[in-house]
């Protein structure tokens, strides 16, 4: 989601529930309720899982992966990822994903990045997680993409049409970008790590259901299949597809022998942060594997800040919408944190995580407003160089982490 909320996000969150009411699915032909569980995108297999529920097909995914780590492990290939494992999540937070840029280039010159078994993204942070996945060399596209490019070459503005229609902004040129940087090369070095037992994984928000559904981009990359970058992209997209502001995605599914659409937003909706869904029991899968559980870390960059920010507000019903809104971003991303911790708690995993230092004073000007992502990203940097910026043990409260 972005960082900044402008008064015209405001109006239409207040617009669309004064008319939710009111709302029909137009040309849509939605998946019925009914068919929820068996909708698939034809030509793919076990590509996505929901995120809120351990389900068969996420345990055939894990044990399938588990295979996959365990062969590589006896080919020499990531010899110790049967005692250790670690894992990396990325939130969402707009422009404020330069952190996770920078903080992930500093990282890497510090000499101390490991290689992760396991990348999550949500939002801006399913745009960076690819090259996150892919190490340091991909370090320079994650710069690229957080200091390179403003507003213009992100989104259009719609004007008054945008208040007509499903989105305020256009984002062609984001898709544009997308499709410039996931080149049949990337698809290919991402399948490459898959077959070894990595995963990289993008959450989305299917709204007709109201639930988050993650999506196995290292398998779609895998697959081979003459679209894969082109459901990617769309993935992508709908990761950061913020509902009212960008227009939402549409992906084909087949259930029944029917052909169906359906809608994805922003992962951001559901979740800033994720790893797995509740209650998933990685150390049974663990010890059926490999004989033993897994010594497990799990980094959580946080695109945010964890403190309050301080700011007088108008007595005005958008002023105090643009407020609410920022307000429960950031006790979502607390939230999720804590839930993360929770669930690592119960797999005896190590959580650290890093956010936006609370004094970090610099403010936004717009959207996607590159002098603050150029400062954001040195600031992650050095973040990420000295290594001091990992805390463990969330905490409480937003102003207990002042």
């Amino acid at each position: 989601m972005i960082y900044g909320v402008p008064a015209r996000v405001a109006f239409i969150v207040t617009l669309a529930a004064m008319m939710s009411g009111c709302v029909t699915t137009g040309d849509r032909a939605a998946v019925p309720e009914p068919q929820l569980e068996g909708a698939r995108v034809a030509g793919y297999g076990d590509i996505r899982f929901w995120g809120d529920e351990v389900t068969p097909t996420i345990e055939a995914v894990i044990r399938r992966q588990y295979r996959q780590v365990k062969a590589a492990a006896l080919a020499g290939e990531r010899a110790a990822s049967t005692r250790k494992a670690d894992f990396l999540a990325i939130s969402g937070g707009g422009g404020d994903g330069a952190y996770a840029a920078g903080f992930l280039t500093g990282w890497s010159s510090s000499g101390r990045r490991p290689q992760f078994e396991v990348v999550t993204g949500v939002s801006t942070g399913a745009l960076a997680a690819p090259f996150a996945f892919l190490g340091s060399q991909y370090d320079s596209v994650l710069k690229d993409l957080y200091t390179k490019y403003g507003d213009s070459d992100l989104v259009i503005d719609r004007g008054l049409l945008g208040l007509l229609g499903s989105s305020l902004y256009d984002t062609a040129p984001l898709k544009r970008l997308i499709e410039q940087y996931m080149t049949d090369d990337v698809l290919n070095a991402i399948a490459r790590e898959y077959s070894i037992g990595r995963r990289l994984l993008v959450q989305t928000t299917n709204i007709d259901a109201q639930r988050p559904v993650i999506w196995d981009l290292s398998a779609i990359a895998a697959s081979q299949q003459p679209d894969r970058r082109d459901l990617i992209v769309r993935v992508l997209l709908a990761s950061s597809a913020i509902p009212g502001v960008f227009p939402p995605v549409r992906i084909q599914v087949n259930a029944n022998g029917r052909v169906y659409d359906e809608l994805h937003v922003d992962g951001g909706v559901t979740a800033q942060l994720f790893f797995a869904p509740p209650r998933t029991r990685f150390t049974r899968f663990e010890q059926l594997a490999f004989g033993r559980a897994r010594e497990r870390t799990l980094y959580v960059i946080r695109n945010g800040k964890l403190t309050p920010d301080y700011k007088p507000t108008e007595d005005g019903a958008f002023p105090l919408a643009i407020r609410s809104i920022s307000t429960m971003t950031k006790y979502q991303g607390l939230a999720d944190l804590r839930r993360l911790d929770r669930i690592a708690g119960e797999t005896n995993a190590n959580v650290l995580f890093t956010s936006i230092p609370p004094d970090f004073a610099n403010v936004a000007r717009s959207e996607f407003d590159r002098t603050y992502m150029e400062e954001l990203f040195r600031v992650g940097e050095r973040m990420g160089r000295s290594g001091q910026g990992w805390r463990s043990g969330p905490p409480p409260a937003p102003a207990l982490a002042l």
